[in-house]
């Protein structure tokens, strides 16, 4: 090899793309969390892909558009840190899987399945709520206190009989909190479920650590588990599994990553 074939050959190498932090996926019975503030994030449209761009542009800087660009561009840190690639080239699939073709299914990594890896995500106008785990499904729900509207409306739609008697003896300072918890409970595992509102939540009594269902079509045999998250203030959490949890840890992402790198070593854990 002459000499201008070596100086090209070290150029090459020099320029090298630095290895990919390794991944670091939920140990058995481990759920990682990953909370978000909403909020502009001109640092993370560039994460985007066209279609996500051009909504984020159509949303323009409403309260709406913060919500989008701040979930999908956690989605895929989030997702860059588990399967080793770059936040862009992060793929999701939302399929349903009770209505072929549409897009409002439940998020499913790209390749994650061969590290039985699992992911829900959930927002209020002001947090983002992502959690991951493996070997089981998950689902998570986050909501603001302040948005209960119609307290007596969600009770009659949401709360089973029982659970409806139980938010009624309870003195009226403590009825909102109560039934809000219930509801992310519900919505927790609705959404592990992939069912959603189809699970119908009058049917789901989520009083217990464990659901109990009653006459609900397509609801999964074995159990699904729910556990109450601390939360921002003036809001609450719940997350559903079906593998039991033995481990909760916390994370927290960066404001503006540098396009095209990994976040496995830049995430720092929170908690």
């Amino acid at each position: 090899m002459d000499r201008r074939r070596t100086r090209r050959a070290r150029a090459r190498v020099g320029h090298a793309a630095a290895p990919r932090a390794a991944a670091v996926i939920p140990a058995p019975g481990e759920c990682h969390l990953w909370l978000a503030p909403v909020r502009p994030r001109a640092g993370w449209l560039a994460l985007l892909d066209r279609a996500e761009r051009e909504r984020a542009d159509r949303l323009g800087g409403t309260p709406a558009g913060e919500v989008f660009v701040t979930s999908r561009g956690a989605q895929r840190l989030v997702g860059s840190r588990y399967l080793g690639v770059p936040p862009e080239a992060v793929r999701t699939d939302r399929s349903c899987q009770a209505c072929a073709g549409a897009a409002h299914g439940r998020p499913r990594f790209v390749g994650a399945a061969r590290a039985g890896l699992d992911y829900s995500v959930s927002h209020t106008e002001r947090w983002l709520l992502i959690a991951v785990t493996s070997g089981g499904l998950v689902g998570v729900d986050i909501e603001d206190l302040a948005a209960v509207p119609d307290a007596e409306g969600l009770a009659g739609a949401a709360l089973t009989a029982g659970e409806r008697a139980r938010w009624a003896g309870l003195p009226q300072a403590e009825r909102d909190a109560w039934l809000l918890t219930a509801w992310t409970r519900k919505e927790a595992a609705m959404k592990l479920t992939g069912l959603g509102l189809r699970a119908a939540p009058r049917g789901l009594d989520v009083r217990g650590p464990a659901v109990a269902a009653h006459g609900v079509p397509r609801w999964p045999a074995g159990p699904v588990l729910l556990h109450s998250l601390s939360a921002p203030a003036g809001h609450v959490a719940a997350l559903a599994t079906t593998a039991p949890l033995g481990a909760l840890r916390r994370f927290a992402l960066p404001d503006a990553p540098a396009p095209s790198r990994a976040v496995g070593r830049a995430a720092a854990e929170s908690g």
